[in-house]
């Protein structure tokens, strides 16, 4: 029996984790769902209305149920075994029948049918592209759409072709916020795919942990406010000597770094707006404590609610100033964080945001060396 938050499974863990496993369960996911749960009930509350497209064991489900007080849960699989699984679940953990509706089908289907859901997650195995249009289109007014990316190798530069043609945006390997590139990719075109419908997806809590990236996003309505969220639209430059960056406009897109005089490098289109909502996050600490979430997960929305404090477009890493600014000496990183007036990144243990420009940085760095 392996146990998660107040569920109970009874599945037998092969040594790889595949697509292939009669009932799907990544026990590695455990703060994917976590986090899921949190967001919700901190930004609904009890009650909410949840669609789970794709629930495999249907333990995301049933914790809503168990845990966040959901109302209704929708569950479906296309997978009749994991269905059956799921039903034998609910028998188990004595849930109301009536607060859940189970489906068989294709999740795109599904979701193109259904209406006035709180909360909808698309967490696909692999690339959630296939399913943003008709997984934006359940999602109530007011409501939140959740989406999981586990091809973090392509939102982050390693198959740059293959997220030009998926994403329609240019990742940047070089840069050491890979990563965060690769959220800001994966942000960006969620908001695309919501406006091509007049709908506003403001990306409200994301985050980077293993190997994938998850992104949460409040559904608003109308042209209007879609076209101010595409204003936030943008792309990165980079300086890969100096370590220079920028979010810009297409026009003022450039190839001249204006610190070093280095070739600059750029990402995008991406997004160039905020990572976190701060309301929400004070909301997600107090929830907290209301739900059995794993210690991983605590520490790292503890760690992103001060990262929060410091929204920058990028950050700096020890080891990259080491690198490229040529420092033999480097402090600790308790001590940058003190000299910059930083916080730490959640994205990588060795990392900081500061809000210094870059030449007040690089003084700073000099001073050190």
């Amino acid at each position: 029996m392996i146990k998660e938050g107040k569920v109970l499974l009874n599945i037998e863990l092969p040594q790889v984790v595949s697509s292939r496993m009669p009932v799907f369960y990544n026990p590695h996911m455990v703060v994917n769902r976590d986090i899921s749960l949190l967001v919700v009930y901190a930004f609904v509350g009890e009650g909410a209305i949840v669609c789970d497209p794709m629930g495999a064991s249907g333990v995301r489900s049933l914790r809503f149920l168990l845990e966040a007080g959901a109302s209704k849960v929708i569950y479906n699989d296309i997978n009749p075994r994991a269905v059956e699984e799921f039903k034998k679940l609910l028998k188990m953990h004595g849930v109301d029948e009536s607060k859940v509706q189970v489906h068989t089908e294709d999740a795109s289907i599904l979701l193109r049918r259904i209406r006035g859901c709180d909360y909808v997650d698309v967490d696909p195995f692999g690339s959630p592209i296939a399913f943003l249009e008709s997984g934006i289109l359940p999602v109530k007014r007011g409501g939140i759409l959740g989406v999981s990316a586990t091809d973090t190798a392509v939102l982050s530069g390693t198959y740059p072709q293959t997220c030009i043609r998926r994403y329609g945006s240019k990742p940047l390997l070089e840069a050491e916020f890979y990563h965060e590139i690769g959220i800001r990719i994966l942000l960006k075109k969620v908001i695309e795919e919501g406006a091509k419908m007049d709908f506003a997806l403001i990306p409200i809590f994301c985050y980077s942990y293993r190997h994938h990236f998850k992104a949460f996003f409040k559904k608003d309505v109308g042209a209007r406010k879609a076209d101010h969220l595409i204003k936030n639209i943008g792309y990165l430059i980079y300086c890969n000597s100096c370590l220079y960056r920028e979010g810009v406009s297409l026009e003022n897109l450039r190839s001249t770094c204006p610190i070093c005089e280095g070739k600059l490098l750029y990402a995008g289109p991406l997004w160039l707006g905020k990572l976190w909502d701060e309301e929400l996050l004070k909301s997600m600490l107090k929830a907290m404590e209301k739900l059995p979430l794993s210690r991983e997960t605590l520490k790292i929305i503890k760690k992103i609610s001060q990262e929060a404090k410091k929204q920058t477009i990028g950050f700096y890493t020890l080891s990259a100033i080491g690198e490229r600014l040529k420092v033999g000496n480097l402090p600790t990183l308790e001590r940058m964080l003190s000299l910059v007036q930083g916080k730490p990144t959640h994205f990588t243990g060795e990392g900081f945001r500061t809000l210094l420009s870059h030449r007040e940085l690089l003084k700073l760095v000099e001073s050190i060396k």
